[in-house]
C-alpha cells in the first residue's frame, strides 16, 4: 500500500444534510487512520450538463467545455479511491450526481482504467429501504461497474427528508441504530482493499 492514500468523496445533496453528514463522520474516520479525504460538494460546483458532443470527445479524448468538472476529473485520476453519496430522487441519484456521472462519461470514452479504483457508494431518503436501494443499485451498477470502479461496500440508509435544523438525524433517529460502527467498518474495509 502506498504511504498515503488520497479518497475523494463526492456528495450530490442539494442541501447541507444527512449526505454530508455521513461524509464528516468517514472523513474523521479516515484521518484516524492518517488518510487523506477530500470532500466535495457538487451542489456548490460549476458543472454543466454533458452537451452531448460526441464529434469533439470522441476525438480529441477530452471535454470542450471549461467549468468545475474538468477540475473534479483531474482530482478523480489522482485520487486512489473514491466514496459517492446521494439522496435518492424517484429510485436515481439527484439530478447534481447525475449530471457529475454524465461528465464523466469522458473517462468511458477514453477507455480510462480505473480498475485500480475503490469506492464505498451510499444512499439516503425518506422511502422504503427497498426504494432507495434501487437508488444505490443505479450508482453502483450504471456509474461504478460501467467505469470499472470496484465497490468495497455500499449501502442503503433510511433518514426524515425534514431536518428542522438538526443536521445530526441520521444518526439519532431509529432506523439507523448502528450506523456509526458501520460507517467505522466500511472505512476500515476500504481501507484494506487496497493492500
Amino acid at each position: 500500500m502506498k504511504n498515503k492514500l488520497k479518497i475523494l468523496s463526492i456528495c450530490g445533496s442539494p442541501r447541507q444534510g444527512n449526505s454530508e453528514t455521513i461524509l464528516n463522520y468517514l472523513k474523521q474516520c479516515l484521518k484516524d487512520y492518517n488518510i487523506d479525504n477530500e470532500i466535495v460538494l457538487l451542489r456548490k460546483l460549476n458543472i454543466n450538463q454533458c452537451h452531448g458532443c460526441v464529434e469533439y470527445c470522441n476525438h480529441k479524448h477530452n471535454c470542450c467545455q471549461k467549468d468545475d468538472a474538468i477540475k473534479l476529473l483531474k482530482k478523480m485520476e489522482k485520487a486512489d479511491g473514491y466514496i459517492f453519496i446521494s439522496p435518492n430522487y424517484f429510485k436515481m441519484p439527484t439530478g447534481l450526481f447525475k449530471t457529475f456521472i454524465d461528465r464523466t462519461s469522458i473517462f468511458f470514452t477514453n477507455q480510462a482504467d480505473l480498475s485500480k479504483k475503490r469506492a464505498l457508494v451510499f444512499a439516503v431518503g425518506a422511502d422504503k429501504i427497498s426504494e432507495i436501494n434501487k437508488c444505490l443499485k443505479n450508482m453502483v451498477d450504471n456509474f461504478c461497474k460501467t467505469l470499472g470502479i470496484r465497490v468495497v461496500a455500499s449501502k442503503s440508509y433510511h433518514s426524515n427528508s425534514e431536518l428542522k435544523g438538526n443536521l445530526n438525524d441520521i444518526f439519532i433517529n431509529s432506523s439507523n441504530k448502528n450506523i456509526k460502527d458501520e460507517l467505522q467498518a466500511m472505512a476500515k474495509e476500504l481501507i484494506n482493499s487496497f493492500k
